[in-house]
C-alpha cells in the first residue's frame, strides 16, 4: 500500500460518521490536496464551541462561509456576525472560475455556484431588519467597545452597571443610561460612592459626553 492509499484509508475511516454531516474540504498530503480523502464533520456535533484559527489569508472566513452554506442546504438557521460584510456575499451566486474549479477538481468536489437564502439585520440605521436591543442586554464590555471607552472608563462603566443591577434600574434605551449617569453624579453621588467607591469625575463625564 502506498503512502497516498494509507493516508487516504486513514482519512475516510476517521472522518466516516453516523447521520447527517457537512463536508469541508479535502484533505493535505505533502502540501498537495488528495482527491477522494474529505473531510467531514458531524451536523449534530456543530451546537459545540469551536475556534478557527489562522494569520491573514489562510481561509478563515471562507470555512466560515463553507459551514454556513452547509447548515443551510442542511435547513439549520445560521446567525453571523458579518463585522467586516465579508459574508453577506452568501446571497448571491458565485463565479465559475479557472482558480475555482482548479482546486476543487484537486481536492475531488463538485463546484456548483449558489445563492443561499439570506436576512440582514441590524442594530443601526443601515439597510436590513432592525432589531432592537436594551442597553442592559449591551452589557458594560460591548458598550465600552462601541462608546470607544478606555480600561478605566470601561471599569467605571462595569460599576455603573452593578449599581444598576443592584438596585433593580433596567437600562432601556441610551436615555435610561443618561440619566442614571447624571443622578450618580449629582445628587446620588455620595450614597453611590460610599457603597461603589469614588468614581472619577471626569471619566464619568466622558462617559457621559460619549453617550450622548
Amino acid at each position: 500500500m502506498t503512502k497516498q492509499e494509507k493516508f487516504s484509508e486513514e482519512i475516510t475511516n476517521g472522518y466516516t460518521f453516523k447521520g447527517d454531516t457537512i463536508t469541508l474540504g479535502a484533505a493535505m498530503l505533502d502540501g498537495k490536496p488528495v482527491p477522494g480523502t474529505v473531510v467531514k464533520l458531524p451536523l449534530k456535533t456543530l451546537n459545540r464551541h469551536g475556534l478557527i484559527a489562522g494569520a491573514t489569508g489562510t481561509g478563515k472566513t471562507k470555512s466560515l462561509q463553507v459551514m454556513a452554506e452547509c447548515l443551510s442546504d442542511a435547513s439549520v438557521p445560521v446567525m453571523l456576525m458579518d463585522i467586516k460584510g465579508d459574508l453577506s456575499g452568501l446571497a448571491a451566486s458565485g463565479e465559475t472560475k479557472d482558480f475555482i474549479l482548479q482546486r476543487t477538481d484537486a481536492a475531488g468536489v463538485t463546484y456548483e455556484p449558489t445563492a443561499f437564502p439570506v436576512e440582514l439585520l441590524s442594530l443601526s440605521d443601515e439597510k436590513g431588519t432592525r432589531l432592537r436591543a436594551t442597553v442592559s442586554e449591551f452589557g458594560p464590555i460591548l458598550l465600552s467597545k462601541i462608546l470607544g471607552l478606555n480600561d478605566t472608563q470601561e471599569g467605571i462603566l462595569s460599576v455603573i452597571f452593578k449599581y444598576c443591577d443592584d438596585n433593580g434600574l433596567p437600562l432601556v434605551d441610551l436615555k435610561d443610561f443618561v440619566k442614571t449617569i447624571q443622578y450618580l453624579s449629582d445628587e446620588g453621588k455620595d450614597a453611590f460612592q460610599e457603597a461603589y467607591g469614588t468614581m472619577s469625575s471626569s471619566s464619568m463625564g466622558t462617559i457621559l459626553i460619549q453617550t450622548i
